[in-house]
């Protein structure tokens, strides 16, 4: 199939992905930052006052804070592109089962390489065949319903 030209395919979905990511990525930062500061207080203990100690701790962790800030986007711009590989089939199963309940005509889904959830096409196709099948048959037996009580009024 082609190439996805949206970011966003379900913008609710994927930005709390996002948001989980970020938070993530925050308290990974916090993490490595404060073990870091620790190490750096321990080994200089007594050698230098406790203030001096932390500045030059926090003074350390600059290059690593600088390098996950730049980071960030990246996270989020490839949580988003990952995220469209299940986001977008259920995005598609939603809108054609929408058609459905409207009584719009039913048609088969396929999913893009690479999409996640590929058997749920596959099972979905499944049902849009039998769905139709028993629409037709339904239309079948109201026609011959239809013809015979036609019958029955002219006898």
């Amino acid at each position: 199939m082609s190439q996805r030209n949206r970011m966003l395919v379900d913008p609710k979905v994927q930005w709390a992905i996002a948001r989980r990511i970020l938070c993530h990525w925050a308290l990974l930062l916090l993490c490595l930052g404060m073990i870091s500061m620790f190490v750096r207080l321990i080994f200089s203990a007594g050698s230098t006052s406790f203030a001096s100690a932390l500045s030059d701790a926090a003074a350390a962790q600059a290059p690593l804070v600088c390098v996950m800030v730049m980071l960030v986007p990246v996270f989020i711009r490839d949580t988003l592109v990952l995220s469209n590989r299940f986001a977008g089939p259920m995005y598609r199963l939603r809108s054609s089962l929408a058609n459905v309940a409207k009584g719009e005509s039913v048609e088969t889904i396929k999913f893009r390489d690479g999409d996640y959830w590929q058997e749920v096409a596959v099972d979905y196709n499944k049902v849009v065949a039998e769905f139709n099948r028993l629409k037709a048959r339904n239309a079948e037996l109201e026609a011959e319903l239809t013809a015979r009580s036609g019958e029955t009024v002219d006898a």
